[in-house]
């Protein structure tokens, strides 16, 4: 018996080429693979390959099939000629957020949650990972478990659109909210995972986000059945893009801001943390300048315009400056050696610097912009001829903003006192600082309303001075209420001095973290730098070379 030499075989052209083809096909996604993300590929394993993966993705299918044959049976023989897309894109659409709100995003907070538990975040604390490839690599593997879960439903949907009664455009809005609100989630329970190391505060965590969960489930399932009701309303104003704008802003921002966030925590304490969540936040509140001025433009200048903006500022450095004011003054070395070392930029980036100080004056700083805004619009609305609003006059509106300003520097700056004593005394976590600052607004809104509730001549008063340090009701009262006009004079006065003297006395701690200067490289740091750098590729002088 004779053998063949299956090299000598000749393979016809058309077949070699198609073979050669496939196999630099091989070749290259090899080398994709090898370029990914470790983390990625590990967690992509791990999810796929899990019970939990598997019994989902098959109650997926299960759930669309039996939908598919109820629904089918339901519209009976008449499905030919009636409009019944809408019912049943409704069914195949609940049953693909289930996974993606519930599912997706717990799942991936367990999947750092477990790296803490089970001790194995250490191993990858000590390799050549960072942070953010370990967070990006985490969010990676969500990303694709999304993308499985839409394409097992993709058939069905494209079915309901051959039903007819429900547009292309209905079904591509609601998938991209599905999409990127489900990797939001995911994001969100990343950073959760990373917010503490402590069992019970897992467990806390672990209850938070479940109930958090099911009920964005919920509220998801009912505003999409709102949407696809009313889809002919609401997709057919200018109104519904703008409000998506703003929403897809929001989005992108403070998706930007928690992934940051979550890179932060998990990093060492001697790295610098603050620094780009501070410029994050600084492009939050251009965007929020951006979208409130073209509301003013819109609406032909209304002042009333000044009470949104000026409430989304006092909420977004209020709670920004909680945590930056909870920070430790003291900088590592390594911090140290990144300083700005010119005159400018110390004047210009010392506030984007870790620490209290800095961060109680950067939050500061963006309240004063918003009362500068505010003022601009005054000038800019008195030439153009609006100089009053539909409900607010500006010099409401500017008492308003000033008053929001107020309460941030005035909050912030009195926790951040009490946390510097604090820190003399004991070392706490930085956990520490939103419970303090929620006493202190607790305080000053509780104990002033519980002595005029237990007051007979004060009870049924309404408003009065003594509720000065309650910023809820003090706002309220401003924006609409029956004693706006007398009060605004002496709120406005006394809370200004207030906040003035709190941030003299908060200048010392200032002035401490402002003589920070740049320290000079240690030759062994600067030796495994150069060590860890690949050598310059030579440069061609000639052409000889």
């Amino acid at each position: 018996m004779t053998t063949v030499d299956p090299a000598a075989i000749e393979v016809a052209p058309p077949a070699g080429r198609a073979i050669r083809f496939w196999r630099r096909c091989d070749a290259l996604l090899e080398r994709a693979g090898d370029r990914l993300n470790p983390i990625l590929v590990k967690e992509t394993r791990q999810a796929l390959k899990s019970r939990q993966f598997t019994l989902t993705f098959v109650l997926v299918l299960a759930a669309c099939w039996v939908w598919t044959i109820f629904g089918v049976a339901m519209i009976g023989p008449g499905i030919e000629y009636t409009t019944a897309g809408v019912d049943m894109f409704y069914g195949y659409y609940v049953i693909l957020i289930a996974p993606l709100a519930v599912i997706v995003p717990y799942t991936a907070y367990r999947s750092l949650s477990a790296e803490r538990e089970d001790n194995t975040y250490e191993l990858l604390s000590i390799s050549t990972l960072t942070p953010r490839q370990i967070i990006s690599g985490k969010l990676g593997s969500a990303l694709l478990q999304i993308i499985v879960f839409f394409s097992a439903t993709a058939p069905c949907l494209a079915f309901t659109y051959l039903l007819r009664g429900i547009d292309i455009v209905t079904i591509g809005v609601l998938l991209f909210y599905a999409f990127f609100g489900s990797l939001g989630l995911s994001m969100i329970g990343l950073l959760l995972a990373t917010a503490t190391r402590e069992k019970y505060g897992q467990v806390l965590m672990n209850v938070v986000l479940t109930i958090g969960l099911v009920y964005v489930f919920s509220m998801g399932a009912v505003g999409a059945g709102l949407m696809v009701a009313e889809r002919a309303a609401i997709f057919g104003g200018a109104e519904f893009w703008i409000v998506n704008g703003v929403l897809l802003t929001i989005y992108v921002t403070y998706f930007a801001m928690f992934f940051l966030a979550a890179s932060a925590q998990i990093t060492f304490a001697s790295e610098n943390r603050s620094t780009s969540l501070r410029v994050v936040m600084l492009i939050q509140h251009a965007c929020l300048m951006g979208w409130v001025t073209w509301g003013w433009i819109y609406m032909n200048g209304d002042a009333g315009n000044a009470v949104p903006l000026s409430v989304i500022a006092l909420l977004h450095w209020g709670i920004m400056g909680i945590f930056m004011v909870g920070e430790s003054p003291h900088l590592s070395s390594r911090v140290k050696r990144s300083l700005p070392q010119s005159i400018v930029g110390r004047m210009c980036l010392t506030w984007f610097n870790p620490g209290p100080g800095t961060g109680y004056v950067f939050a500061t700083c963006g309240m004063l912009a918003t009362l500068a805004m505010v003022l601009l619009a005054l000038a800019i609305a008195s030439l153009a001829g609006y100089r009053t609003g539909r409900w607010m006059s500006w010099e409401m509106a500017i008492a308003f903003a000033a008053v929001c300003t107020a309460y941030v520097m005035i909050y912030l700056g009195l926790a951040k006192l009490i946390l510097d004593g604090l820190r003399k005394i004991v070392a706490f976590n930085p956990a520490v600082s939103p419970v303090v600052n929620v006493l202190l607004v607790g305080a000053g809104t509780g104990i002033p309303l519980t002595i005029q509730m237990m007051s007979p001549t004060l009870r049924r008063s309404g408003y009065t001075m003594l509720q000065i340090t309650n910023p809820f009701w003090t706002l309220v009262e401003l924006g609409d209420g029956p004693t706006a006009a007398t009060i605004v004079a002496p709120v406005t006065l006394v809370l200004s001095i207030a906040a003035v003297v709190v941030f003299a006395l908060n200048l010392p701690g200032i002035v401490r973290e402002l003589r920070h200067v740049r320290i000079a490289k240690p030759a062994r740091v600067a030796e495994e730098d150069a060590a860890l750098q690949p050598p310059p590729e030579p440069v061609r002088t000639s052409p000889w070379d």
